[in-house]
């Protein structure tokens, strides 16, 4: 007699699959731009991802030709993420959230144009208690200085 004498069903996200990132950019005013960040599953399961938080999953790097330009904008200190801090995507669900990005963060000169890159990476991203995706993504964008930045930023 042949028959199914029990099913595994697997509740437990996978920290594997693939997900993207889909930025979203636009210029708002005095050298910052919008941008919306969202991180999709584009896998058949079900996938533990952490959400794109500012300076800890989501970073920025500017760039004058191929050369790196230096950081000067905040930098938060972060403790391990937890349970808070991640999400279970569905296939096809995302997480967003938005943040302004400030030219001003780096020193750029008016009229000059700049190549940006908006990065999610977790690969070295504390955590307590739990795990997620590791990996990184990148977008990359041209951007415009359109003002003259002030020392007092």
């Amino acid at each position: 007699m042949v028959g199914c004498i029990g099913q595994e069903q697997t509740t437990t996200p996978s920290k594997f699959g693939k997900v993207d990132l889909k930025v979203k950019l636009h210029y708002d005013k005095n050298n910052q731009y919008l941008a919306k960040i969202e991180i999709v599953n584009v896998d058949n399961n079900t996938i533990r991802v952490a959400r794109p938080i500012y300076f800890i999953t989501v970073k920025y790097r500017l760039f004058k030709g191929s050369e790196e330009l230096k950081f000067m904008g905040p930098v938060p200190t972060s403790l391990p993420l937890g349970k808070e801090s991640v999400v279970d995507l569905k296939p096809g669900e995302s997480v967003s959230t938005e943040y302004r990005i400030d030219l001003c963060w780096w020193n750029v000169t008016k009229g000059e144009k700049y190549r940006l890159e908006v990065i999610y990476d977790t690969r070295e991203v504390a955590s307590k208690d739990v795990d997620f995706w590791r990996g990184i993504l990148k977008r990359e964008f041209e951007v415009e200085a359109k003002e003259s930045c002030q020392s007092s930023r």
